[in-house]
């Protein structure tokens, strides 16, 4: 960050294993193709826990995390254009090479020498965040800024699984296993797609918000077994995809013997290393198992157009100051919370804001 006057709050992670500090530092500068974003909102995810933790081994401390970003631009780097002082924004996390193979196919999240805002690089749990210009992504004026920052993870990432990946079309049956701060907004964008969907978890209370939101069934884990009930629920058929939203060692087998044979079980979440699969349920029936790693800029520019269009309300169940960071933290890693969280750093004049001297 650039030394002088100018200040900002902001959360700092100075060793792994130990909790969180605000502090006070230096309002960094845009450089060249860069712009300076005053942050509304920085969603929390469970990898911020994960980064406490020192689980992600391309994270360096001291440094300030977050990864969900939404507010306004309020400086441009030398050389940009198209973007105006004053852009409502979400952020897009890779800051990618655009040569290597990944991004010259139209797969930047997979781009072999990205970078990530939140991970390699400072984020926005802070007033003030400074980003490539390519990675402001506009967006309507009237979304809130809580639901505009899960966009880009939360809501991109469900897309990516079940539009992109799943190729779930209208008339299809889909499982979203591990109903939370992602299945939520899963449900959303399956319906409108036009398919069935069941959603799956322990938690009843998760289970109902998923009902409100046109979950066609739910299996509460705890209580049902998941393949009868799912079974039963198809008359028989199984799913066409089932997306694994828990990680552990046996889901992905679990899901196997949930969809259909030719079916597709999408692994989205990565609590465990590693996973056991039957082979018959994969060889014989013909069953494939994806990955899905963030949203391409592409698909978190539909998936935003779907919020603008309001087809996809995003759910943020709660919102906190930057001073509960430790509160808010611990939270997430005590899974308390129904779906996704956020900071939130709005102001009497938001619309204006500059930092402070």
């Amino acid at each position: 960050m650039a030394e002088g006057k100018k200040k900002m709050k902001a959360v700092v992670l100075k060793e792994f294993h130990k909790p969180f500090v605000v502090e006070e530092l230096p309002v960094p500068e845009p450089g060249p193709g860069e712009v300076l974003v005053k942050v509304m909102a920085s969603g929390l995810c469970l990898t911020d826990v994960h980064i406490q933790e020192g689980v992600l081994k391309t994270v360096k401390v001291p440094y300030t995390p977050g990864h969900e970003l939404a507010g306004i631009v309020v400086k441009l780097g030398e050389g940009v254009e198209n973007i105006e002082i004053g852009q409502h924004m979400c952020g897009w996390i890779d800051v990618v090479c655009h040569t290597c193979m990944m991004c010259r196919m139209g797969r930047e999240n997979l781009c072999l020498n990205r970078v990530r805002i939140g991970f390699e690089r400072n984020g926005s749990h802070a007033e003030y965040v400074a980003i490539p210009a390519e990675n402001v992504m506009p967006i309507g004026e009237n979304i809130p800024w809580p639901s505009a920052a899960v966009i880009p993870d939360a809501v991109a990432c469900m897309y990516n699984a079940i539009k992109v990946q799943g190729k779930v079309k209208a008339g299809d049956k889909l499982l979203l296993a591990g109903m939370g701060a992602l299945g939520i907004q899963g449900v959303q964008i399956a319906k409108y797609l036009g398919a069935a969907v069941y959603a799956s978890g322990r938690t009843e209370a998760k289970l109902e918000l998923a009902r409100k939101f046109g979950a066609d069934g739910t299996v509460n884990t705890r209580e049902q077994n998941l393949q009868e009930e799912i079974s039963r629920l198809t008359g028989g058929e199984l799913c066409d995809v089932a997306v694994d939203l828990i990680g552990t060692d046996s889901s992905i087998d679990e899901l196997l013997r949930c969809v259909r044979p030719g079916g597709k079980v999408i692994a989205a979440a990565y609590a465990a290393d590693t996973f056991t699969v039957n082979f018959q349920e994969v060889v014989i029936k013909e069953k494939e198992i994806i990955g899905i790693r963030g949203a391409s800029p592409q698909a978190l520019r539909e998936a935003i157009g779907l919020v603008e269009k309001g087809v996809i309300d995003p759910y943020v169940c709660k919102t906190w100051k930057i001073d509960e960071v430790n509160e808010a933290i611990n939270a997430l890693r005590g899974f308390k919370n129904l779906a996704r969280t956020a900071f939130t750093f709005e102001t009497e004049n938001s619309h204006n804001s500059s930092p402070t001297e």
